[in-house]
């Protein structure tokens, strides 16, 4: 954990090892090893079936292949690192494979689904007008953000006035790893969000007892004019989801980026570009988005069927073989 903090890695990073190395270390106990130098190969491997069999604590079913998998690449960075540091002298994690995942079809949004939830923005209490507009207001620039740029619940939660290039459209990002990037973000996306910040974020601000604004502040803020932390951002979003109602699939924030990814792509915008757009520090991750959406698939099919091969190709005969026997 010490060398975690060192490398600057986030909170989140650290509190994925506190939960999930002090059971693996529990675990080991129960079979016998208690120091790192009896530990080998077989202990990852009936480590992962142990999390396969395990239930959940609620419901009795057990953890989903991503949760095994998770837990399974947390304790493998552990060995790599017991590894690296010469701790275990002899290599264990040479031979072993992350336990498979069964890739499930996630249904995207649709333009429809855009404008159910731009509907739905519209939030709180008829007799606080004043209120009401800000809210709705605030869920619309988040809405339009979310779809249009693609930036993730903790970027948006961690957004600053300062942050905010006006001239360019530009956000100025806190990305994963410590990274910082400038996202575009089109005309019609940052106008909600000009008109939130010009006209309602001051009066959100000041049910909080701010009456200064600074530009480290933070962009979107709650009824009472604190910052929306990350999880109030993921929680709003699947209020917003059901007030649409969105049938079929299940919505949650990431959709949006989903959907801003699924999309450039299939209207024919670079990966590269949609890479950097999301953030990922690979193009294979931006890919993973190109095949979560059929329709461009289907057009294209259609175009290409085996079935209009003679039209395309002609039927001229350039005889058989060059043989007879």
């Amino acid at each position: 954990m010490t060398a975690h903090r060192v490398n600057n890695d986030s909170a989140d990073t650290l509190r994925n090892y506190r939960y999930v190395l002090p059971r693996f270390a529990d675990w080991l106990a129960s079979q016998g090893v208690t120091d790192t130098d009896g530990l080998r190969l077989n202990h990852l491997r009936e480590w992962v079936v142990y999390l396969q069999e395990q239930p959940v604590r609620h419901g009795g079913k057990k953890l989903k292949d991503t949760t095994v998998q998770m837990y399974s690449k947390q304790v493998l960075a552990f060995c790599h690192w017991l590894e690296q540091e010469e701790i275990i002298e002899k290599s264990i994690t040479t031979r072993f494979k992350l336990p498979r995942v069964e890739k499930h079809f996630i249904p995207t949004l649709v333009p429809g689904d855009v404008d159910k939830l731009l509907a739905a923005c519209e939030y709180g209490d008829d007799r606080q007008p004043r209120l009401k507009k800000a809210l709705t207001a605030r869920n619309r620039a988040l809405v339009l953000l979310s779809i249009d740029a693609g930036p993730r619940r903790k970027e948006l939660a961690e957004l600053r006035l300062c942050d905010i290039d006006r001239n360019l459209c530009l956000l100025n990002i806190h990305r994963k790893g410590d990274t910082w990037q400038q996202i575009p973000v089109s005309r019609e996306a940052f106008k909600a969000l000009h008109d939130y910040v010009k006209k309602h974020r001051s009066f959100l601000a000041s049910r909080g007892g701010t009456t200064v604004v600074r530009k480290e502040d933070a962009v979107f803020l709650s009824h009472d004019g604190k910052p929306l932390s990350h999880m109030s951002v993921g929680l709003l979003f699947t209020r917003l989801g059901k007030l649409a109602g969105i049938d079929g699939k299940r919505f949650y924030h990431h959709q949006c980026r989903r959907y801003m990814a699924t999309t450039q792509l299939a209207m024919g915008r670079s990966p590269l570009d949609v890479q950097r757009q999301m953030g990922h520090t690979t193009l294979a991750m931006t890919n993973h988005y190109a095949s979560l959406t059929v329709e461009h698939l289907r057009q294209s099919h259609e175009r290409f069927s085996p079935l209009r091969a003679k039209d395309v190709l002609g039927d001229e005969d350039m005889g058989g073989n060059y043989w007879n026997e």
